[in-house]
């Protein structure tokens, strides 16, 4: 009877054991659960037709391993998308991955908003993108989003305009900045007063939004490398007095200026293609010029050359990189489908609908427009890599950019005391920053 009692459990065991197996083998047949990644991104419909692309690819890699998977995009205007990112890790809402502008990486990896992803990247894999990116996806020397695309800036020209001012274009170097220096002749040569009023119609240099990106360099282009003003900012990243202050950049704002009243070369109005629209006769800008040129001027006939400097050739680098949220709640997903969008297979199609200046080494070492030396996108990779630096390393570039674009419009509307300017908003941007202190220790 109790060999009897003891067989009869063994067999309730080996049944029940049998069934588990049977459930767990079909919810293996039936396929992992649905997951929906959801990302929160800039309101961009060339990007959207981009991701339509990467999300249908990313479903087919490895044999269909992620078909389970479904991408999800709420797209912001620009001045809602970080504020939004906090809220959503803030709330501990159900966002995991996130676009970040390059600079604002540092801010958002202090905060604990985005995960360390440094151990889910090999050596081999960061060699996937310029060294701008990398740096500028970086913290503390921590890799925390790959990146999306890239960014550099040329000096664009209207050809016929250069023509008749008898201005030569057989070279490509860039036109010292300075009263003596060679632009203040060609954009006064190329500044155009029909009338007579003292209002020119077409001015030399174009006027742009009063970002740091743009005009960030005029400083730090004033200095040496390694100057308090090629810095802008100290090394400890918060203190901004002495260096977004120093002597060679308060010159160089000045002359910024006298371009505007002094000399009458730039118009102080910032006008949506300046250039295009015949009222200057250059445009500082990315290589996503090309695709407004191609789109709505196809007969504009337009060339490029290095930009202007003082001391130091420069241009500011960096663009959207991924981030994944820390309170995601699919990570393995997430880190998966950042890492095909970012790489080449992924990114190939950013460069297919937005045209713009891929992060991806390989990539764009093997499209036409940037290898072919007479095309002006090769002399963008050229000076890229000659001069591109990522803008200055502070986890409060927000409050910094923001501070810069008050500054840059004062300056622009004719602040006298352009050294007085200079220092209240160093000190203003140095204060903004103390709450970060010991950020990078």
């Amino acid at each position: 009877m109790k060999k009897g009692l003891i067989l009869l459990l063994l067999i309730v065991i080996a049944v029940s054991l049998y069934a588990q197996g049977g459930s767990e083998a079909r919810t293996t047949t039936q396929g992992p659960r649905p997951v929906t990644l959801r990302v929160l991104k800039i309101d961009d419909p060339l990007e959207a037709m981009a991701f339509r692309d990467i999300v249908a690819e990313f479903r087919t890699i490895e044999n269909g391993k992620y078909s389970h998977v479904n991408v999800e995009f709420d797209v912001k205007p620009f001045a809602e998308l970080f504020p939004s990112i906090t809220r959503a890790v803030a709330t501990r809402s159900d966002v995991d991955i996130a676009m970040i502008d390059g600079p604002n990486i540092r801010h958002f990896a202090f905060n604990n908003v985005i995960k360390d992803l440094s151990n889910y990247f090999s050596k081999e894999e960061l060699k996937t993108w310029a060294p701008q990116s990398v740096e500028e996806g970086s913290y503390a020397g921590r890799f925390y989003g790959p990146p999306l695309v890239q960014s550099a800036q040329l000096l664009w020209y209207n050809v016929d305009m250069f023509k008749q001012a008898g201005i030569d274009t057989s070279s490509t170097d860039g036109w010292k900045l300075g009263p003596d220096g060679d632009a203040l002749t060609n954009f006064k040569k190329l500044t155009i007063d029909r009338d007579g009023d003292g209002t020119p119609e077409v001015f030399g240099v174009n006027t742009d939004g009063p970002w740091d990106y743009f005009y960030g360099i005029v400083g730090r282009s004033a200095g040496e490398k390694g100057s308090n003003a090629y810095k802008l900012v100290a090394d400890d990243g918060i203190t901004f007095s002495g260096y977004f202050d120093s002597p060679e950049a308060i010159a160089a704002y000045q002359f910024q200026q006298d371009m505007v009243y002094k000399y009458k070369v730039k118009s102080a109005q910032e006008i949506t293609n300046q250039m295009f629209a015949g009222l200057s006769a250059t445009h500082f800008y990315q290589d996503m010029i090309i695709g407004t040129q191609k789109d709505l001027f196809p007969d504009f006939n337009m060339g490029a050359m290095e930009p202007t400097y003082w001391t130091t050739p420069i241009c500011h680098t960096g663009s959207w990189h991924y981030g994944i949220l820390e309170t995601t709640r699919n990570f393995d997903e997430a880190l998966a489908f950042i890492k095909f969008a970012s790489s080449d297979a992924g990114a190939k199609y950013v460069w297919k609908y937005k045209n713009q200046f891929p992060a991806n080494v390989n990539l764009y070492n093997t499209i036409d427009e940037f290898v072919d030396p007479n095309n002006p996108r090769h002399l963008l990779v050229e000076y890229f890599q000659k001069a591109g630096v990522p803008r200055i390393a502070t986890p409060a570039y927000t409050e910094y950019n923001t501070l810069f674009t008050e500054f840059w419009r004062s300056l622009m509307a004719g602040e006298r005391d352009v050294a007085g300017l200079a220092k209240r908003y160093a000190a203003e941007m140095t204060k903004s920053a103390q709450q970060y202190k010991g950020w990078n220790q």
